[in-house]
């Protein structure tokens, strides 16, 4: 896997000329390397906000349903965790051990 490189990106325009990047999430998170590093790289630094941002964003761009079923967890869950609600430490382990296992 290539390093990120934000200077690599490329960006486009808007109105009043600012510039902005496009993502796609969805092949971003579709490699569960680039979450796994992410996360790791969150937790390593003590990034409380950005380890919950990266969650939030895989939770945006997955099938909830599959995963409430592989992690076992209800779905009403797995939306509270989407929509930002705190969670524990218990709810946090089931869905990261089920991303290897969710379509």
């Amino acid at each position: 896997m290539k390093p990120f490189k934000i200077n690599s990106m490329k960006s486009i325009s808007i109105k009043d000329e600012s510039r902005l990047i496009k993502i796609d999430s969805k092949s971003f998170f579709k490699h569960k390397q680039n979450l796994a590093k992410a996360l790791s790289e969150a937790i390593l630094s003590g990034d409380l906000s950005t380890f919950q941002e990266i969650i939030q964003g895989y939770l945006a761009v997955i099938n909830k349903d599959e995963l409430a079923r592989v992690s076992k967890l209800p779905i009403a869950t797995i939306r509270r965790v989407a929509a930002g609600s705190n969670y524990n430490i218990e709810t946090l382990l089931k869905i990261t051990a089920a991303i290897d296992k969710a379509a």
